[in-house]
């Protein structure tokens, strides 16, 4: 049986809301709060635009290989983004959602709730991604360097994780302080602007921007 289930998780941060959205937006900057663990040499591919695509791929060395295939089918700058995606372990699809988030001004801050709709194809233990939907706005967070308490977060997260007998996928999800994020920015016509971002001690994310229409 598929399980369906509704996901609110909400944080406050002292930034304004054009400065949290643009976390999203920007490919290099969402590499690095929302690229994995350690270890994983993900690729993200972000077309931010209505009707445009984002793919990630990633997992651990030793498997299984974790793909995320999104759509973004709204967006409103510093206000609000949705979207939907599915997830693949190796070749199965386990999860299909739709995703909204909303930037709500907070004071001088802002209210950022993330609501998904999803439906688990794979078994029913939904916890694990309720903690990575908590743990992303944790490293969010980090990422913007957001001197505001963190809100009640579990210790450690998960990326996706199966039902006994399926492939395990457990992760924390990576704090802040250390990734390398590699971008191809693609200009008129095509060629191709390579830019690297290095931070101390850490992995490499690959990310390609797709080139803007006009």
């Amino acid at each position: 049986m598929i399980k369906h289930a509704t996901f609110v998780a909400e944080h406050v941060y002292t930034l304004p809301p054009v400065e949290v959205f643009s976390a999203w937006a920007d490919p290099v900057v969402k590499a690095r709060w929302a690229g994995g663990p350690t270890g994983w040499s993900p690729r993200l591919e972000l077309d931010f635009r209505v009707d445009g695509l984002e793919r990630y791929h990633g997992g651990p060395p030793g498997g299984p290989a974790h793909t995320l295939q999104a759509r973004y089918l709204d967006i409103v700058a510093s206000k609000r983004i949705v979207y939907s995606y599915d997830v693949l372990l190796d070749q199965v699809r386990v999860l299909a959602s739709l995703a909204t988030v909303e930037f709500a001004r907070h004071g001088p801050g802002t209210r950022l709730v993330h609501t998904e709709q999803a439906a688990f194809l794979t078994g029913d233990d939904t916890s694990p991604f309720e903690r990575h939907m908590r743990a992303a706005l944790k490293s969010l967070a980090a990422e913007l360097r957001d001197p505001a308490p963190l809100e009640e977060e579990p210790d450690g997260s998960a990326w996706l994780e199966t039902e006994p007998g399926g492939p395990a996928a457990q992760a924390a999800f990576m704090e802040p302080g250390g990734s390398a994020a590699q971008a191809a920015l693609m200009e008129p016509g095509g060629s191709a602007a390579q830019a690297a971002l290095m931070e101390p001690g850490g992995r490499a994310v690959q990310v390609t921007v797709a080139e803007e229409r006009s």
